[in-house]
């Protein structure tokens, strides 16, 4: 067994507190002043667990066998960036500018651009490329505060092409092992390849019966699919197909519900059992009350409605009326090129009427419940709990309060060598 300390801990954020309505007091998620943590594992590639919190003067329960000083930080859960389609190749800057000039983003990807655009650079990529491609943003992830980060596949749409983004996550995971953990998602119902467009069921069939076992074959760990339930890409027939083939493959179901119209998705969402629906720009009244009747988390991504100069996802509506509620950067190329969660954050609180501890708290307890929480891939409720694995995020900051006063400032992570 090994066990270690963590000491030179300011102030302390646990996060055991309540995940569902509304937060206005940092006491409500755990707050305390110098700590020390605790943590064990039974031997080197085994997650830490954490053993006990302790007040920095107390004794904790055993002598440690090593003591790690963090050096006067702050410290909360790790934060969870729970939507993200961080690994592509090329970029779409001047699609940006066009939008910026008045095109919509539905008029560019009706003239191929979008998703079409990046699945054309993707495919042409090998997976040593988009895994040196994606190096880079994971690390700014980090820097930001980031954990625990999900990166969906589907900007390959073909076969080989989601194997090999696949592949790429998963030597990503190697690469990033005690930097970031990172989860995958297949996605290759993200949009209609153009050689399927007078056919799009013939697409769905490629899915379900090839795509998907594929890449469950791949031996990434792969827990989630998610599909884009949405006008010009999937309906909910066609959706409850590729959910079909994911439950047959032991794969938990997502999806992208809402961001342009509302097609009904997030009520087939739900009732479909998903782990999240996410977007949601478009939801109204009975999306948020199927929601609030759930466990499906709502997966808010205020950097997207901020890049396409949309409207928020109803944030304050979904916390009061009792839901889920996460946020994600959903870092890509198209509608929102930023790894930055702590921007994020402070979006979904000046534009989503969040307070700052339900940001917080979606970040943490509703990230990883975005993931499955203690039943999903990381074992985990999002909070500093004893006997559950530990995710951290340290801070050089002087107290919660300070995450949310100074807008765009630099990053303020704490890498934590363990």
């Amino acid at each position: 067994m090994e066990r270690i300390c963590l000491t030179g801990i300011d102030w302390l954020l646990t996060c055991d507190g309540p995940a569902r309505l509304g937060l206005t007091d940092w006491q409500q998620l755990g707050l305390r002043g110098p700590s020390k943590l605790w943590l064990e594992r039974d031997h080197g590639s085994a997650p830490w667990l954490l053993a006990a919190i302790s007040d920095a003067d107390q004794p904790g329960p055993w002598a440690a066998q090593r003591t790690v000083d963090l050096g006067g930080v702050g410290v909360t859960p790790g934060w969870v960036d729970a939507h993200t389609h961080a690994v592509f190749a090329g970029d779409r800057a001047a699609e940006f500018n066009q939008r910026l000039a008045g095109r919509s983003y539905a008029e560019i990807a009706a003239e191929g651009g979008g998703i079409l655009r990046t699945m054309a650079a993707t495919r042409s990529a090998s997976v040593d490329e988009l895994v040196a491609s994606a190096l880079p943003r994971l690390r700014e992830m980090a820097a930001w505060g980031t954990a625990v980060v999900e990166i969906k596949t589907g900007y390959g749409l073909d076969l080989d092409s989601e194997v090999r983004l696949l592949q790429a996550i998963g030597q990503l995971q190697t690469q990033l092992a005690g930097e970031l953990t990172i989860i995958a998602t297949a996605m290759p119902a993200h949009a209609i390849p153009p050689n399927h467009r007078q056919a799009p069921d013939r697409y769905v069939d490629e899915v379900c019966e090839h795509i998907l076992p594929a890449m469950a074959q791949t031996g990434v760990p792969c827990p989630f699919v998610d599909v884009f339930v949405e006008q010009g890409y999937f309906d909910v027939t066609q959706a409850d197909r590729i959910a079909d083939a994911a439950q047959r493959l032991g794969m938990a179901l997502k999806a992208h519900v809402d961001e342009f119209v509302d097609t009904g998705g997030v009520s087939w969402a739900v009732k479909r059992g998903a782990v999240s629906v996410e977007h949601l720009l478009v939801t109204g009244d009975s999306g948020i009350k199927a929601l609030a009747g759930s466990d499906t988390v709502a997966v808010c991504l205020p950097l997207t409605s901020v890049f396409l100069r949309e409207g928020f996802a109803p944030m304050r509506q979904l916390v009061d009326a009792g839901c889920l509620v996460a946020l994600a950067t959903d870092c890509n190329p198209g509608s929102a090129m930023s790894t930055n969660l702590h921007l994020a954050m402070q979006m979904a609180v000046l534009g989503g009427h969040l307070t700052p501890q339900e940001a917080v708290r979606a970040v943490t307890l509703g990230g990883a419940a975005a993931l499955g929480g203690k039943t999903g891939p990381l074992g985990w409720s999002g909070a500093l709990v004893v006997g559950e694995p530990c995710h951290l995020t340290a801070l050089s900051i002087g107290g919660p309060d300070r995450l949310f006063y100074e807008l765009g400032s630099p990053p303020r992570a704490v890498p934590i060598r363990l």
